[in-house]
């Protein structure tokens, strides 16, 4: 399927543009565009890198490339914002802190030792997932890892730390879901997710994991220490990422995974009342990640997977599915923002390093980079995009780097 909206009145890909849905391989001189051909849908390249010195540059200067953080030794695989600063977390085990303004590293943070102890009679080193996951809620940063302990010192399992940045030289808090069971979950946290509890606003902490189970963590302030609460079960594979919306009266945690589902969950009782599935027109493989889309004070989510689909669906009942698109490749990441104008967009990050840009809610191919396709960005796969202020986004990748973007024009400059 190629743009197909459902539905009447759906605003949705409801335009006779048209536009594959696929990346664009343009480059300086390529107007290859995801199975197109448009003579003037390039943005300015020169601009990536703020090299561009032309007085009358005819191409759209959209967006530039405000700096690149490298330094770690493995995939980076998430990103969170504090301030002028960020952290990042990697397959490296580590944990490192940038400074914005010049992406210096400011602090190098080893969270989990990745190398698992063997037995002498195997050849080769077994290494963990390192730090997959991170959610920053000031004043605390939680850091979700796999990593052996000391009860259980042959396999490793997942944890999750809790430092205090108002005191970051006390050791971080080990969320532990009984004395029984001395970790977070089973197997790697895969993702983290806040809510505040609807009755007494307090935080809730969501934690997906690679069995496919979701923990919820409430703070004990008698033994100032969060405390596992529950765990909500319903998916048989990994969780691959944990949303929380507000759905009218109704605060709600959507979770997504590797056994082709959506979960739709109430927050104040804990149940799924939802399952988005092939059965209601949804992914026939993997589910890689979800977006929340609000349009005219209506949220919707938009869902990618590993069957090359992009799906919205309508956040309220039932639940109907709003547009579908083939792609070219999977997006393996999902992230909205804006342009300079507060226009709405949509980026897809793919295996090849390459991010797409698409006009919402058309769904309207508008333009793509990456090293292969505009010399600036990514060369490996991109594993997060998050949103930032001022028409900021930031990325990572498995080429180690986390890349800083800011998009500087408006998406109706670019002609499609």
């Amino acid at each position: 399927m190629y743009g197909n909206n459902r539905g009447r009145n759906n605003q949705f890909g409801n335009n006779d543009r048209g536009g594959r849905g696929g990346r664009g391989r343009g480059g300086r001189n390529n107007n290859y565009s995801g199975g197109n051909r448009f003579a003037h849908c390039e943005i300015c390249t020169f601009h990536l890198d703020d090299r561009c010195q032309r007085d009358n540059c005819r191409a759209p200067h959209f967006l530039k490339r405000l700096g690149m953080a490298s330094g770690h030794n493995g995939t980076v695989r998430d990103v969170a914002l504090w301030g002028q600063q960020a952290f990042t977390a990697s397959s490296d085990g580590t944990l490192r802190l940038w400074a914005l303004d010049s992406m210096k590293e400011a602090a190098v943070i080893p969270q989990c030792k990745i190398e698992i102890d063997t037995l002498p009679v195997e050849k080769s080193k077994k290494v963990t997932e390192g730090v997959s996951s991170l959610l920053l809620e000031s004043p605390f940063l939680f850091v979700g890892y796999e990593e052996q302990t000391p009860a259980i010192p042959d396999v490793p399992v997942g944890r999750i730390q809790c430092w205090n940045l108002e005191n970051p030289s006390m050791p971080p808090m080990e969320l532990a879901q009984s004395a029984e069971m001395p970790f977070a979950m089973y197997r790697n946290v895969t993702s983290l997710a806040m809510a505040k509890h609807p009755a007494t606003g307090a935080p809730i902490i969501f934690s997906g994991g690679a069995d496919g189970r979701i923990a919820y963590w409430m703070f004990d302030a008698a033994t100032n220490a969060f405390t596992c609460a529950g765990v909500m079960e319903g998916h048989a594979l990994a969780i691959t990422r944990l949303k929380v919306v507000q759905l009218g009266a109704t605060t709600a945690l959507i979770s997504s995974s590797r056994d082709h589902t959506i979960r739709i969950w109430d927050v104040a009782t804990y149940k799924c009342g939802t399952v988005l599935s092939r059965a209601t027109g949804g992914h026939a493989n993997i589910v890689l990640d979800i977006e929340i889309w609000v349009s005219n004070g209506e949220p919707f989510l938009i869902s990618s997977g590993y069957d090359q689909q992009i799906i919205v669906w309508q956040l309220s009942p039932p639940f109907a599915v709003m547009y579908t698109e083939t792609l070219d490749s999977p997006a393996l990441a999902l992230c909205t923002t804006t342009d300079a104008v507060d226009g709405p967009l949509l980026l897809l990050g793919h295996d090849d390093g390459s991010i797409v840009i698409k006009e919402l809610p058309s769904f309207k191919y508008k333009t793509v980079f990456g090293k292969t396709q505009t010399n600036v960005g990514h060369t490996d796969a991109v594993r997060r995009i998050v949103p930032g202020p001022a028409h900021t986004f930031f990325t990572t990748s498995g080429d180690r780097k986390m890349m800083a973007w800011q998009v500087t024009g408006k998406i109706a400059d670019i002609q499609s």
